[in-house]
């Protein structure tokens, strides 16, 4: 037994030994090491895509998610392997996800983080009038979005003399404002360096008072006795008028029955149509 103790004790003094395990146990420990990236790297990982090619601003659900296996190589950081992280979220406004994609994290969004957000948060009773706006009637840019406005209108009329005659009136109170955006559909007070100018604010109404401003409208548009204004207004601020004549304050019953009298023989597949106009000839 003292031998064999004696002769392991010469054996580790050894250095061409010691240098040979050394060795053998770097190489055994690369080999093992090796195996095991690479087990890990081929490592199947479950991962959702999308089952059909999903729209912008699309809510996203489950009955629009498969799942299937990838290396655990092939999953970057920007791919979503969780699909807690995807249900009730939205397609961004500016993507499309394919079908069969796998779902990446700047394609998705939360409901409020998606631009004009409150445009698909609406009642379903209500509908969206977009009404054009300058920095005057826009009250100096001071109707800011989630503000609630009074629409009013204000008709005119010039007799041979040139005299003017104006009646105004309040047709809709407490009108909750959506959104208000410049001539290029930008949001005016979205956070930006630039300054920039309203031309359309944009609001939601019921159904049946979506119809009167689009019958106003249509009158002031073919009419050549009356000129019509639909102005927001607003809710703690009043209006008479801001043309120079005689000015007659009316009822907003006034106004709705002298909308419907005058616009008794058009039809409504001819009333003009009441359409963002900054997307009228550029469709999603």
């Amino acid at each position: 037994m003292k031998n064999l103790t004696l002769k392991l004790k010469m054996f580790l003094k050894n250095k061409n030994t010691v240098t040979l395990l050394c060795g053998l146990l770097i190489v055994a420990v690369i080999y093992i090491g090796y195996n095991w990236r690479v087990s890990e790297a081929v490592k199947p990982v479950r991962v959702p895509y999308a089952l059909d090619t999903i729209d912008p601003r699309t809510e996203i659900t489950s009955d629009m998610i498969g799942y299937r296996e990838i290396a655990k190589s092939a999953v970057t950081s920007e791919i979503i392997t969780d699909s807690n992280k995807l249900l009730g979220y939205y397609v961004n406004a500016n993507t499309v996800i394919p079908k069969g994609s796998m779902f990446y994290k700047q394609t998705i969004v939360q409901k409020e983080a998606l631009p004009d957000a409150a445009l698909y948060d609406m009642p379903i009773d209500e509908t969206l009038y977009y009404l054009g706006v300058n920095i005057t009637t826009s009250y100096s840019n001071s109707i800011l979005p989630g503000n609630y406005i009074d629409i009013y209108m204000q008709t005119i009329t010039t007799d041979a003399d040139g005299n003017s005659k104006v009646m105004v009136g309040k047709l809709v109170s407490n009108v909750l404002v959506r959104a208000v955006k410049t001539s290029n559909g930008l949001n005016v007070f979205e956070s930006s360096d630039e300054a920039r100018i309203p031309a359309t604010i944009i609001f939601s109404v019921k159904e049946d008072i979506h119809l009167l401003l689009r019958k106003a409208a249509t009158i002031g548009n073919l009419s050549n006795e009356y000129r019509i204004d639909i102005i927001p207004v607003p809710n703690t601020t009043g209006f008479n008028g801001t043309t120079e004549g005689v000015v007659t304050s009316v009822s907003s019953e006034y106004l709705r029955n002298f909308i419907e009298e005058k616009s008794i023989y058009i039809p409504e597949e001819d009333l003009i149509e009441n359409v963002d106009p900054n997307n009228q000839n550029n469709e999603e």
